[in-house]
């Protein structure tokens, strides 16, 4: 399962759009307050809908996103300047952020110098370089007194640590450095925050036409009318489709924020399927077929011997695995198959 954080400027809408993932996926939000919440959302994916459909198994399960709406970064600088508590520390470990950021006029809630999303992303990004400086001074300070004693063996880090401070002196996230395969080892237990895919979420109105702000390495921005989004999940589910086709919106806030999360973490799909559980499971793209069993069960990729493999959509068409393997259509593939989006498996397995 992946963890995303919601970050954003007061008023951007941040909260709202937490709601809005709840409530799309069919869950109660949890009252509003200035402390963080955590919410659950199955992962929509109509795939797994019609296998389901298919197989008539005794279980289905979808995908699952933990979603952690945090505090607003109101104190710009402040806090990170002085070494203080950390803002992000709800979302620092999450596998990539959300950053909403307001688009939409109203006079009963003005912000100061007016509507400008492209200003208030680089005030939230310069809060993130800021958190992110304050650990990596602190750890390379440490290591430098380790080095004037005579122990060596953080010269590697310390190194690393150097270029993540000049990028970060320069006001630019970490996400936008390469690293090889040693250093990003290296920088995995810091948990940068700058080092994590970002998600912008422009909240624009009905009358939103600006230009939105661009994006850099590691990050994507999609525009949402969040305020419409939440009267419209407000709604009884069997008439949300029709009210949004009279509105022009072509895809629900649930669906567009999750497919953008997958897209910015590279995330593809899998299924287990049979008359006990129709499953999706979630892996990276370009993961071997080992790894999808070792996502299964640990067992499973351990004593891999082949996996039985065959598209979602060719199952369907047949309609059933005995057809499917009567045309051809499943076929066996050794432990280094890339899986492809889609795959329907079942793993031969040593126990």
């Amino acid at each position: 399962m992946k963890y995303v954080g919601i970050i954003g400027l007061p008023l951007a809408g941040k909260t709202t759009l937490f709601d809005i993932l709840m409530q799309g996926a069919g869950a109660a939000a949890p009252p509003g307050s200035r402390r963080e919440q955590v919410g659950m959302v199955r992962v929509p994916d109509e795939r797994v809908d019609r296998l389901s459909a298919l197989f008539e198994p005794r279980k289905t399960v979808y995908a699952q996103i933990q979603f952690v709406d945090s505090v607003s970064a109101d104190s710009l600088g402040a806090r990170a300047a002085s070494r203080g508590p950390d803002l992000f520390a709800s979302v620092r470990n999450c596998d990539a952020l959300v950053a909403v950021v307001r688009g939409f006029e109203n006079p009963a809630v003005p912000v100061a110098g007016g509507v400008d999303p492209a200003r208030d992303l680089r005030s939230l990004e310069t809060e993130l370089v800021l958190n992110d400086l304050a650990i990596v001074e602190n750890r390379a300070a440490r290591i430098e007194k380790e080095l004037r004693i005579g122990k060596k063996q953080g010269e590697r880090e310390h190194a690393l640590l150097m270029r993540c401070k000049a990028l970060l002196e320069s006001g630019e996230p970490i996400r936008r450095e390469s690293f090889d395969a040693e250093e990003e080892k290296l920088l995995k237990g810091f948990q940068l925050i700058t080092r994590k895919p970002l998600l912008v979420v422009v909240n624009q109105d009905e009358r939103a036409g600006a230009a939105l702000p661009q994006a850099g390495a590691g990050t994507l921005v999609v525009a949402l009318r969040a305020h419409l989004e939440r009267e419209i999940v407000g709604l009884p589910p069997e008439e949300r489709a029709a009210f949004r086709a009279e509105l022009g919106v072509t895809e629900d806030g649930l669906s567009l924020i999750i497919g953008s999360c997958y897209r910015l973490l590279g995330l593809v799909s899998f299924f287990t399927v049979g008359p006990d559980e129709v499953r999706a499971w979630t892996i990276h793209r370009g993961d071997r077929a080992v790894d999808a069993a070792g996502e299964i069960h640990t067992d499973l990729a351990r004593g891999f011997i082949r996996a039985e493999v065959v598209g979602c959509d060719p199952l369907l068409e047949a309609g059933g695995l005995p057809k499917a393997r009567e045309r051809g259509w499943l076929r066996l593939e050794g432990r280094d198959y890339l899986v492809q989006d889609g795959d329907c498996m079942e793993i031969r397995f040593n126990k």
